[in-house]
């Protein structure tokens, strides 16, 4: 079975999300996506997370709560991916790798496009806005 885990950012202070521009070398290139990866043999998916931030952002920023989101399970079980949010104390700047070509800081709702099919799903669930709407105090 493959793995995955992948993470948004909101900020306390603008109640704005972060999204992730995929950059042209990796798979579904040019769309917009959660922060994240691979989770690797024996590891735990906080473990990978904190180490793809690291990769990707070049750093695992101040959070104020981790909070797992959605859990997506091929039909075929074959793929698992567990996306989290992650509620930041404010907006940061993310320094890049080649796996990303940009980023952006967007109201919750007001999703840049195209976005990444996986990422579609889970943001466009209504289930989902509100459980982020309740982490951040923001009326659902």
């Amino acid at each position: 079975m493959y793995k995955a885990v992948g993470t948004t950012f909101v900020a306390q202070n603008t109640k704005r999300m972060l999204l992730n521009l995929r950059s042209k070398r990796v798979s579904y290139p040019n769309t917009w996506s959660f922060w994240g990866g691979k989770i690797e043999k024996g590891e735990q998916p906080i473990d990978a997370l904190r180490r793809e931030l690291t990769e990707e952002i070049g750093f695992v920023p101040a959070m104020e709560k981790l909070n797992p989101l959605d859990t997506y399970k091929s039909p075929d079980n074959g793929f698992i991916y567990y996306t989290y949010v992650i509620i930041t104390p404010k907006e940061f700047i993310p320094t890049l790798n080649d796996e990303s070509s940009g980023y952006a800081w967007v109201d919750i709702g007001k999703w840049p496009k195209p976005l990444h099919s996986g990422a579609k799903i889970t943001l466009n669930s209504k289930k989902n806005i509100a459980k982020i709407k309740k982490l951040c105090n923001l009326p659902t």
